[in-house]
């Protein structure tokens, strides 16, 4: 079975447009911070309400505090669901400085790879065939669209391949219920934040999907 983290969405202009999360309390990459909050009662704000209240998360990592049952995204002009992103989400820095160094970090390697193949051209793109790289605690895969968006998606460290789950996200989720949707902005000189529910919707429940059927080798 397969453990997936988190997913970030980058638009051309490198813009995060779209982030969520289903085990990030699980993840060692908030692990620090879920120590420290849990001494605090469970709260980033210091509050006392108990930890297993602030953080309650069913068997997926979905986390059920509050009104909602559906996983925290990122960014949104809901003010509720921006607010459960900063107090309920175990993390080290601000979300927007979290996306600019994921970006960074894939952008890099990625870069590195194109050079190192001797394939790194002026029109940018994925032509050295970056896929993911591991550290002693995570995965991180990366997928980037003919059209320059990008999808990274980190998972436990079994996870080996995860590009045709990415593939799959990008044309028959991405494209269905964001690109198709005539109320999203299609603008290319703007970023606009994926607030499509559907898409939210069905990426949720694919990715439960996958988590607890697949085994990816």
């Amino acid at each position: 079975m397969v453990v997936v983290y988190t997913i970030y969405i980058f638009d051309r202009h490198c813009e995060c447009i779209f982030y969520t999360e289903w085990n990030r309390g699980r993840s060692p990459l908030s692990a620090e911070r879920s120590a420290a909050a849990a001494t605090v009662g469970g709260r980033s704000d210091g509050s006392k309400e108990p930890a297993n209240t602030a953080h309650a998360v069913d068997g997926t990592g979905t986390h059920l505090s509050g009104d909602s049952q559906r996983p925290l995204v990122w960014p949104t002009t809901a003010n509720s669901t921006a607010n459960r992103v900063s107090l309920e989400s175990p993390r080290n820095i601000a979300m927007e400085e979290e996306a600019k160094l994921v970006y960074g970090v894939a952008f890099s390697t990625r870069n590195i790879i194109n050079k190192l193949n001797s394939k790194d051209g002026p029109q940018g793109g994925n032509p050295g065939g970056f896929m993911s790289f591991a550290t002693n605690t995570y995965r991180l895969h990366y997928y980037e669209s003919p059209t320059g968006v990008k999808f990274i998606l980190t998972t436990d460290i079994a996870a080996v391949s995860m590009q045709p789950v990415l593939e799959m996200i990008y044309r028959n989720i991405y494209v269905e219920y964001v690109v198709k949707n005539p109320l999203f902005n299609v603008d290319p000189h703007t970023s606009s934040p994926i607030e499509n529910d559907y898409f939210r919707a069905v990426l949720n429940n694919y990715i439960r999907e996958i988590s607890s059927t697949t085994t990816v080798a």
